[in-house]
């Protein structure tokens, strides 16, 4: 399955935030990285599925981690 559009946030205190664009409104639906667990449903206000399968949150928390990196955060 193919993983949606989705891009990281980071807070004041380095907690990751997932913004996961819709393929089919283009609305972001922003979720704690941390409240994320694989295959669980998470839709879209318009009903479209937008979950993040396995792979998606692995890549999700790499990205985050390089951030974190370039931030020279641990």
């Amino acid at each position: 399955m193919k993983v949606p559009p989705f891009d990281i946030d980071l807070d004041k205190h380095y907690n990751a935030t997932v913004v996961i664009a819709c393929q089919q409104c283009g609305h972001e639906t922003r979720q704690h990285l941390d409240s994320l667990a694989p295959d669980a449903t998470l839709n879209c206000p318009c009903g479209t599925d937008i979950s993040l399968r396995a792979s998606g949150l692995l890549a999700a928390r790499q990205q985050a981690d390089r951030i974190k990196t370039a931030y020279r955060v641990s």
